[in-house]
């Protein structure tokens, strides 16, 4: 009878063992899918950031060309190609931001340093707070790192 017993606790045992292994791996697994989709945030949104800022670059640039009295007709233009290819890489980077997450607060406050930032051109917004949208934006992202990882953004 005790070998009876035994082996009910050594199968009882294996069996808890398993279940504790698969429960561990799981949560291991979802926490590394979790770490993963918050890196390719991360990323868009650094994407983003730097085409943003890259953008209002090429908005000045060409603004002080256009200013300028010896700025040829040559120049303005390649200025204005440049900057409307910038401009492009700033859809790009609402695209991938936008495949990276669900958050529709988040994919908001980009959408407003986004305007922000095109509002430049048409001077209805200034640079510096099209600057504070973005900063805005990244403290929101900055936010969503884990607790492991201290935000940059204050």
């Amino acid at each position: 009878m005790n070998g009876v017993w035994a082996s009910v606790v050594a199968v009882a045992g294996t069996l808890l063992g398993v279940l504790a292994t698969g429960l561990l791996q799981r949560w291991i697994s979802v926490r590394a899918e979790r770490e993963a989709g918050l890196q390719r945030l991360r990323e868009a949104a650094i994407m983003l950031a730097d085409a943003l800022t890259d953008y209002r670059g090429r908005l000045y640039w060409e603004t002080s060309l256009r200013s300028s009295a010896e700025t040829t007709p040559e120049q303005e233009g390649e200025a204005r190609k440049e900057s409307w290819a910038s401009r492009s890489q700033v859809n790009y980077a609402m695209n991938r931001l936008r495949l990276s997450t669900r958050d529709d607060s988040l994919l908001e406050l980009a959408t407003a340093a986004r305007d922000a930032t095109f509002g430049v051109q048409t001077q209805t917004c200034t640079p510096h707070e099209a600057r504070e949208q973005q900063h805005a934006f990244l403290r929101a992202v900055a936010a969503l790192a884990p607790q492991s990882v201290q935000p940059v953004f204050s």
